[in-house]
C-alpha cells in the first residue's frame, strides 16, 4: 500500500509546474478533482466499473461536489465495448442553493486504429439528466458526448513499472432544437500501474463552454484530476 502513495506523490510532484501556471491564466478557474474507480470482471466479457469521488475539495472554489457513477461494460469485440450506468451528483454551493443530479447514460467505445503501440479510441455517450436546485422540481435535459482519445504504450522510464501517456478532446452537446456543442474538454495525462490491482493516473484538463450557438467558447476551467483504479 505504501508503494501506491509513493507513486501518487511522484505524479503530483511532476504536475506542480502545471498547477502553478494553470491558475495564473487570466479569468481562469482552477479546480481539483479526485476519484477512485473500482473494477470487477464477470467472466471474459462483462465488467463492473464504479467511479466515486470529489470535485472542488482542495481548490479555491465556492462549491464541493461528491458523486457516484456505477456502470457495467460488455465487450462485444476486442475493439468494441458497450457501456451503461447511472449518475448521482450532489453539489454543495457557498452562495447559492445546492444542486442534485441523477440520470442513466449509455455509451459505445471503438478502439481504432492502433499504430505502433498507440491506441486511438472513439467514445460516444448519451446522458439523460434530471437536475434540481433546492426544493424545486427536477428539470430534464438530454446531452450527447463524443471523445477522441489516444493512449501510448508503457515506457520503461522513471518508475519501476514504467509510465504511459494519454490525451483526448471531448465535445458535449445539448440535444435540443437547435442541437449545438456547448462544452469542449481537452485532456493530457500520465499514468502508471503500481501492481496487479492498483493503477494511478494524473490528468490536466481544460474546459470551455458557451450558452448559445454561434457564441465564442469562454469561461476557462483548468482542472487537476487524480484518478485511482482498484481491480478486485
Amino acid at each position: 500500500m505504501c508503494r501506491i502513495w509513493i507513486k501518487v506523490a511522484f505524479l503530483v510532484i511532476i504536475s506542480i509546474p502545471f498547477s502553478v501556471v494553470i491558475p495564473s491564466a487570466q479569468s481562469a478557474e482552477f479546480q481539483t478533482w479526485s476519484d477512485i474507480t473500482t473494477i470487477h470482471s464477470f467472466g471474459d466479457n462483462w465488467r463492473y466499473d464504479g467511479v466515486q469521488g470529489f470535485r472542488g475539495l482542495l481548490s479555491p472554489n465556492d462549491f464541493t461536489t461528491i458523486y457516484f457513477n456505477p456502470s457495467v461494460r460488455y465487450r462485444v469485440k476486442p475493439w468494441f465495448t458497450v457501456h451503461g450506468g447511472i449518475r448521482f451528483f450532489q453539489t454543495f454551493n457557498k452562495d447559492v442553493e445546492n444542486n442534485f443530479e441523477l440520470g442513466p447514460w449509455q455509451g459505445l467505445r471503438f478502439t481504432w486504429p492502433q499504430l505502433g503501440g498507440y491506441a486511438v479510441s472513439h467514445y460516444f455517450r448519451l446522458e439523460e439528466r434530471w437536475q434540481t436546485t433546492g426544493d424545486k422540481q427536477f428539470d430534464f435535459t438530454l446531452r450527447g458526448r463524443y471523445q477522441l482519445g489516444i493512449r501510448s504504450p508503457t515506457y520503461d522510464i522513471l518508475l519501476k513499472n514504467g509510465m504511459f501517456l494519454m490525451g483526448s478532446i471531448e465535445a458535449f452537446c445539448d440535444i435540443e432544437r437547435p442541437i449545438f456543442v456547448n462544452r469542449l474538454r481537452y485532456n493530457i495525462g500520465v499514468g502508471t500501474r503500481v501492481s496487479d490491482t492498483w493503477q494511478v493516473q494524473l490528468h490536466c484538463l481544460l474546459q470551455q463552454g458557451r450558452n448559445q450557438p454561434g457564441a465564442a467558447f469562454s469561461g476557462d476551467q483548468h482542472i487537476l484530476r487524480l484518478r485511482l483504479f482498484y481491480t478486485f
